[in-house]
């Protein structure tokens, strides 16, 4: 899994996507235009993460959220990634670039696809 700067991207071919892990406001309030949006917490999870984040600690927040979040991958392998070819290339962005698109990018990395973390997140594409 490789990083980048939303400059330094280029989708060719079919099988590439930009692929927004933000939930569906976060998506619905502004996103990469042509992105898709697979949201690794929804609104309600991504509310109850933050909310046991800042109310009670960050590693049960963690702990909560790495749950949610995996459980939301794996439904989306079986309903978008499972027909995907071997040279499928997708960009992945959330907020700031960190753990929810890290999240997804670990996991379709494994499976061995050429996966592209925008460094920064959505936050550093709004001030390219």
């Amino acid at each position: 899994m490789r990083t980048t700067n939303f400059s330094d991207f280029t989708l060719s071919g079919s099988q590439n996507e930009i692929i927004d892990v933000r939930s569906e406001n976060e998506f619905a309030e502004d996103h990469i235009p042509g992105a898709i949006n697979l949201p690794v917490l929804n609104n309600q999870e991504r509310k109850k993460v933050g909310t046991i984040y800042k109310q009670v600690s960050p590693f049960e927040a963690k702990k909560i959220g790495a749950s949610l979040i995996f459980n939301n991958i794996s439904q989306q392998i079986n309903q978008h990634f499972i027909n995907k070819d071997p040279c499928y290339s997708p960009l992945i962005y959330c907020w700031r670039g960190g753990q929810r698109s890290q999240s997804l990018g670990f996991i379709l990395d494994q499976i061995g696809w050429a996966v592209t973390v925008l460094k920064g997140g959505y936050k550093s594409y709004r001030y390219e």
